[in-house]
């Protein structure tokens, strides 16, 4: 089944595109038991370095982006999210400490979203969705976010849904920068056909600018997502950068739109939409 299909678009658009952000700082580390005891937290190098490059290009391309924050940065980088919120750009929820949502027990998914919800809303940071470690989610987290007021959810998935009145704005593996970059996403390359070898930048660039003409063409959705931790060298700015020019050469045909806008489009068009995303249950990590 094609990854995409025709929907109605603002503005007679054929397509939608978001450029989306995950990770911020030592949250995953720190979960994975991975940051040293001894090692302060709140200067790291991908949030004080990677991070601004990545907010002068969007501004540079006027690309209005969603970035999803673990809530453990909301009181260690409160200037930071705020300064990427006064942007522009949307803060979404990336877990507690990117836990992988889908394994967690009842007391700790309420407990984590709890905390999470209130550490952002005391630093002026209102979610309005959720982009789960892993990729999918427990029987229970729709009707978690929504009592916390949120409207979507961006799962691995295929297409756009409304499930359960909250609007599914989902990405693809194949169209993040981790499913090329990462050793340790060598299973998840292997499941869907490519290396055990990571992939270069200049793979990314070929593959997401064919995924963006597939999407314009077939009247999709994409949500396109990379990391500030893996901007790690010159050429993977670079390419990011030639990306963001070619989605910008795309604007009379795509709307270029934060995943909160594409939610509430969702939700504003029920008939439009399925109810069905095509949930991805491809493993990546365990915790």
């Amino acid at each position: 089944m094609s990854k995409t299909q025709q929907y109605p678009w603002p503005n007679g658009k054929r397509a939608c595109i978001s450029l989306t952000m995950d990770n911020m700082g030592e949250a995953a580390d720190l979960h994975r038991g991975l940051w040293p005891k001894d090692k302060p937290v709140g200067s790291h190098i991908s949030v004080t370095e990677k991070l601004p490059l990545m907010l002068d290009l969007l501004d540079k391309y006027h690309i209005p982006a969603t970035y999803f924050v673990e809530g453990w940065n909301c009181p260690v980088y409160t200037e930071t999210i705020q300064h990427v919120q006064q942007r522009g750009h949307e803060i979404g929820f990336h877990a507690y400490q990117h836990e992988v949502w889908k394994n967690l027990d009842a007391e700790t998914e309420v407990g984590n979203l709890n905390k999470s919800v209130e550490g952002a809303e005391a630093i002026g940071v209102h979610y309005k969705g959720f982009r789960p470690p892993g990729g999918l989610v427990t029987d229970r987290t729709l009707d978690l976010l929504k009592q916390k007021g949120m409207n979507y959810l961006s799962p691995a998935a295929e297409r756009p849904a409304l499930v359960d009145g909250v609007a599914m704005v989902p990405f693809q593996w194949e169209s993040i920068d981790a499913y090329f970059y990462m050793a340790s996403t060598a299973a998840l390359r292997m499941g869907k056909g490519d290396t055990e070898e990571p992939l270069s930048p200049q793979v990314l660039k070929e593959r997401l600018i064919k995924r963006i003409d597939e999407v314009v063409a077939e009247g999709g959705y994409l949500a396109l997502l990379f990391h500030p931790f893996l901007q790690t060298e010159d050429e993977k700015l670079k390419v990011m950068e030639e990306v963001l020019q070619y989605i910008v050469s795309k604007t009379e045909d795509a709307w270029i739109a934060q995943c909160k806008d594409v939610a509430n489009w969702i939700l504003q068009n029920p008939d439009s939409f399925g109810n069905d995303p095509g949930w991805d249950k491809a493993e990546w990590k365990k915790n």
